[in-house]
Parts: structure tokens; sequence; C-alpha cells
């Protein structure tokens, strides 16, 4: 196989957040299977409450995956090393949140826009990291919606967000999921130039 590019940036951590059920270890497995080179480590267990109807296990502790994302054409980052964690969603396991977005460059909050619970549960945790990490660039990837021109502006509203930080993405689809990791990386590049040290007057370029 062809070799891959030289990676010239550094190492970037990527947390993947969201409420139970949203999809954060298919992202996870997703983004493995097709980016990594590595495998996903995750800390599963049974569910035996009611949220059992919905899915048959969770993340108690984290998943972990490192992957390289390729730019998009045209993109002002070179190939760039993604190491990510992605949370438990259930909010007995909320402890983890902080301790997983230390040192963290950006995140992913992922909602099923298709069940209401999801959306409330997803506003919280959007409100908790806005706390914890009030300068991380954010995105909110939406699964299951069906019409994003429409309901943008109101979806935004009740997640307590900006509408142009909602992105559609179906946690299952590469494409979609390397979409959304390409804009993060965007963000936190541009946050990145905007912090950076002005050269002084007369230095060499």
């Amino acid at each position: 196989p062809p070799a891959r590019s030289p990676v010239s940036t550094p190492v970037r951590k990527v947390v993947v957040t969201g409420p139970f059920g949203a999809g954060k270890t298919t992202f996870a497995t997703t983004v493995t299977q097709g980016l990594g080179d590595g495998t996903l480590t995750t800390t599963e267990t049974g569910v035996s409450d009611e949220t059992a109807a919905l899915k048959s296990s969770t993340t108690v502790a984290l998943d972990h995956t490192s992957f390289l994302v390729p730019p998009a054409p045209a993109s002002a980052w070179a190939p760039t090393r993604v190491t990510l964690f992605g949370t438990p969603g259930q909010e007995r396991f909320a402890f983890m949140w902080e301790l997983l977005a230390q040192n963290m460059h950006g995140y992913l909050v992922l909602v099923d826009a298709s069940r209401s619970t999801s959306i409330a549960q997803a506003a919280d945790i959007v409100a908790a990291f806005a706390r914890i990490a009030p300068r991380s660039p954010r995105l909110v990837a939406v699964s299951r919606w069906a019409d994003p021109a429409g309901t943008r502006t109101r979806l935004a509203h009740l997640l307590g967000t900006s509408p142009a930080a909602l992105v559609p993405c179906d946690p299952r689809d590469l494409d979609q999921s390397t979409t959304v990791l390409r804009l993060l990386l965007d963000g936190i590049h541009t946050l990145e130039g905007l912090s950076a040290p002005a050269a002084p007057v007369g230095a060499e370029a």
C-alpha cells in the first residue's frame, strides 16, 4: 500500500459526547474502521435500568481511538493525527466529562433529533461543556434529522447553541463522520491561528 502522507501537525485531542444512545461509540467505531490504524478501546457494560429499551449496553468510562484525518482540498492544515475520547452519556457518569475534557482541542456533541429526550439531554450536555471548556471549538452532530433546513433555528435554540454549529451526521457513515471531523479541525486550526503570538516587527517571514 502507498505510504501515508507525513504528519506535520501535533496530535489533536477531540472529545465526543452526547446523550445515551446518540451514537458516540458508533461514531468512534466508524472512524476507527475507516481512518484508523489501531483498534477502538471501549468500556461498555450491560444496561439494567429503563434505558435498556433503547440499547443493551452503555459506555461507563470512555471510548478511545486514534486515527489520521486527511484534509479536504485547499485546507489550511496537513493530515492530522486525532486521539478521540468518547464520554459516557448517562448523567450518573458525568464526572467523567470534566476529566476527559482536560487538554482537549475541540469537541463534538452528538444528538438524535428524532427523540425529544435526546435533545433535552444534549442541551444539558452542551451547557455543561460550555462551562467546562468555554473556549474550545464545538460542533453538534445531528443524526436522524428529517428537516435540517426547516428546523435548524428551532433545534439550535432547544440545544442552546448557534445554528451554524449544527451539522447533519449519521455516525454510521464514514464520509459524514469525516466531514464533521474536518469541520472541527478547521475550527481548531483557526482558533490556534488567532491565539498565536504575532511576529515581532522587522522579523523575517
